[in-house]
């Protein structure tokens, strides 16, 4: 089983330790890992490497001494802030020529805005788009 950005989204995981999490919102790898149903030695390894990443991007915290994850306040903010059924149909009503003009505010909030949502914004791109990923092979 892969553990790219093509394989799960930020979302999903950050969603899945949010769910997992302690009182204080912490998981161990090993944990988060079976929880997705990865069992391989080398899979986890790879849910670490990618969790890594996250941290990297200020999404989520890591406890060096307990060897466990949380989200961080950026990450909580995004996971609090799921689209409600409402926004979402108000979203999926815009016609696609406006949604040019609608891109032209992400953008411009990717440029200018907080750097873990641009890098989220980034990444979610990528995901979306890449005919690699699990939302181009019907996997999602």
């Amino acid at each position: 089983m892969g553990f790219s950005l093509y394989d799960f989204r930020d979302l999903d995981l950050m969603l899945k330790i949010a769910d997992a999490g302690d009182n204080d919102g912490w998981v161990e790898t090993r944990q988060l890992a079976s929880d997705l149903g990865v069992a391989e030695e080398n899979s986890i390894q790879g849910v670490a490497i990618r969790l890594s990443w996250m941290r990297k991007f200020g999404m989520l915290d890591f406890d060096d001494e307990h060897r466990m994850w949380r989200l961080s306040a950026g990450g909580e903010r995004v996971t609090t802030a799921r689209l409600r059924a409402a926004k979402a149909k108000t979203i999926d009503a815009i016609p696609d020529e406006q949604l040019v003009d609608v891109m032209a505010h992400v953008t411009a909030r990717y440029r200018l805005g907080d750097p873990v949502m641009a890098t989220m914004l980034r990444r979610e791109f990528r995901y979306g788009t890449d005919p690699g990923s699990r939302a181009w092979n019907g996997r999602r």
